[in-house]
């Protein structure tokens, strides 16, 4: 999939590429039908599809500074549009500029002017401009104006509650995987860089992926069954979060992400992989000993050896 931060940029080579617009946290299901349609479209017209999209949350720009932990950063946006068939995606500063932007002047300076949006799909409940009139109605309205179709796409529901960012951010901090993944219509995932650690897993016999998660929302402390995925091979794994209190207990430090992979050995330092957790196994302990913690740990894996199984 091709990125690129220019509007004005002519990447499409004459063609007129139907546009979806969104900042697409967590690309859940709902955002996954917005995109599917956006794509869908783009089949029929014979033309490329785009997302745009933005390097920050306008909530981190607007007077509320207000911004939530993103469930996806924008690297981890990019790898799951690619998975959904999506050509490009524009990746805009949102800045000062662009908040203070009117819909109209989006329209015709971005969508028509730039891009020559062939046609616009935009969720039922999407928002654009700072006067906030950017919405699929209102593309509806204007799109003979400008030479584009414009489609809406309603609103997705979970048990009578709309599937939203939020929905999805309080079920994944409370650890409800199940309920997260229903709504994201995927496991629950974090990507990050692969980093060097301290090297006490290796120790231990259990060597481990340091995951540096770049800020992305994250289950709660605890011990997963995992997948991790890192270019296009795929290993069963089972992952700790935490603070390893057993072997830092007077090292206070941010959370580790920590990932032993099944069969693997190797280097795999500085590329990055995507973690989805698939079941939980027990929260984080302080155990007495390396000894005792390392008996658990054998226990875990031979726990999540067990789950796959059965699961595969």
């Amino acid at each position: 999939m091709f990125r690129f931060f220019n509007p004005c940029d002519n990447i499409f080579s004459g063609k007129r590429p139907v546009v979806t617009i969104g900042m697409f946290d967590g690309v859940h299901k709902g955002h996954q039908k917005v995109i599917n349609e956006t794509t869908a479209m783009a089949g029929e017209l014979g033309q490329p599809s785009l997302a745009i999209t933005f390097d920050v949350h306008p909530r981190a720009v607007l007077p509320s500074h207000d911004a939530p932990e993103m469930i996806t950063t924008l690297e981890h946006r990019l790898v799951l549009f690619e998975r959904l068939g999506l050509d490009a995606t524009l990746i805009m500063p949102f800045n000062d500029k662009l908040a203070k932007m009117r819909a109209d002047d989006f329209i015709n300076q971005i969508l028509a002017g730039c891009l020559k949006a062939s046609g616009v799909v935009l969720g039922s409940d999407a928002r654009f401009g700072c006067d906030r009139a950017g919405n699929a109605r209102y593309l509806e309205s204007v799109g003979e104006k400008y030479g584009f179709r414009a489609r809406e796409v309603m609103l997705l529901e979970k048990d009578g509650t709309k599937i939203s960012s939020s929905a999805i951010r309080k079920a994944v901090t409370e650890g409800d995987l199940d309920r997260a993944e229903e709504m994201l219509s995927r496991k629950v995932s974090v990507l990050g860089t692969i980093i060097s650690g301290q090297g006490l897993g290796r120790k231990l016999g259990f060597p481990t992926l340091n995951l540096d998660p770049h800020h992305e929302l994250h289950p709660p402390k605890g011990v997963y069954i995992t997948k991790a995925r890192c270019g296009q091979t795929t290993w069963n794994s089972v992952t700790n979060i935490g603070h390893r209190p057993t072997i830092d207990a007077s090292n206070p430090r941010d959370v580790l992400i920590e990932t032993h992979l099944f069969d693997f050995n190797g280097n795999l330092y500085g590329q990055n992989a995507e973690v989805s957790f698939l079941k939980r196994i027990r929260s984080e302990t302080k155990f007495e000993s390396q000894e005792e913690l390392t008996k658990q740990v054998m226990q875990d894996i031979d726990d999540a050896r067990a789950y796959f199984a059965v699961n595969g």
